[in-house]
């Protein structure tokens, strides 16, 4: 190769090289100016300043980097990184969306936990560090949303991993409107626990001015005659979740929480004056612990 076409080859390449950067940074200032303007529409209620943003023209992705949160409160957090994967333009509110939240960090103090902050503080924490994950979508034939998963991911707190089906669910109306006569179909929870409710039982224990041994060995107590009253009353379900909560704590490893009511049950019933024994009965609620760990 001569040395003139070596140097218009380089050129070329250099002159390719700068048109893809610029038109990266154009997208960027069009990604952000379009952020920004859907975050104005909600100022009143929260105020959002971010470092930089990235709109994916093709599979419409979203991308927020180093963004700083303020409710109208005073609350406030910051984000490592947004992003959406895939979400719902066309209708309000959006009838999917899939979704991770980076690197959350909200700081122990009165605006944000109120009293709360003060019993946080005393367990150790300083500030609570997360990451979260959304994926969801709704039918409006069938009226049924599936929230696929919900994964709340905290080092020092707990791993909570979710799903659920509700049924005759309407979106077509403002509000919470659309959730009247919403029923429950089947539904699943598992808490993974890090640290925070060994920390928590340690609190407790404190609180009440004995050893922490102790307050342990009362708290089972209280189950086991919850269990025994269950038995009695011949609710089985009332009776399993009391009998694998005494596991959870003993080794407060993992919990299993199953929801599979042998026919769709309306969620106002939880609201019906109704026992927390009667809805594990109505709700087909069953609890597993420490299920991994078992032969």
């Amino acid at each position: 190769m001569s040395g003139k076409s070596f140097l218009k080859l380089f050129l070329t390449l250099a002159l390719l090289v700068a048109v893809t950067a610029g038109g990266y940074f154009k997208l960027e200032e069009f990604s952000a100016a379009k952020v920004r303007e859907s975050l104005d529409r909600h100022a009143e209620l929260v105020r959002v300043d971010f470092e930089r943003a990235l709109l994916n023209p093709f599979d419409k992705s979203l991308h927020v980097w180093g963004l700083e949160c303020r409710l109208a409160s005073g609350a406030g957090c910051t984000v490592r990184k947004l992003e959406i994967e895939s979400f719902d333009h066309e209708h309000n509110p959006p009838r999917f969306l899939r979704g991770r939240v980076h690197g959350v960090s909200v700081p122990v103090e009165f605006l944000n936990l109120g009293t709360l902050a003060r019993d946080f503080r005393k367990m150790g924490y300083e500030k609570l560090d997360f990451d979260l994950f959304a994926d969801y979508s709704y039918e409006d034939e069938t009226k049924r949303l599936s929230v696929k998963s919900i994964n709340f991911d905290g080092p020092d707190l707990c791993r909570v991993s979710a799903g659920f089906s509700l049924g005759d669910v309407s979106l077509r109306g403002p509000g919470i409107g659309g959730f009247v006569g919403t029923s429950m179909l089947d539904g699943s929870i598992v808490w993974q626990d890090m640290s925070f409710t060994k920390r928590l039982l340690a609190f407790s224990a404190e609180s009440e001015g004995i050893s922490p041994e102790l307050y342990r060995g009362r708290l089972l107590e209280s189950l086991q005659l919850n269990m025994q009253e269950a038995r009695s009353l011949g609710n089985g379900y009332a009776e399993n979740f009391y009998a694998e909560l005494m596991k959870f704590i003993e080794n407060p490893e993992r919990l299993v929480v199953r929801v599979e009511p042998t026919e769709p049950v309306p969620l106002l019933y939880m609201f019906m004056g109704r026992s927390f024994e009667e809805l594990l009965d109505l709700y087909g609620i069953t609890v597993e612990a420490n299920f991994y760990s078992r032969k």
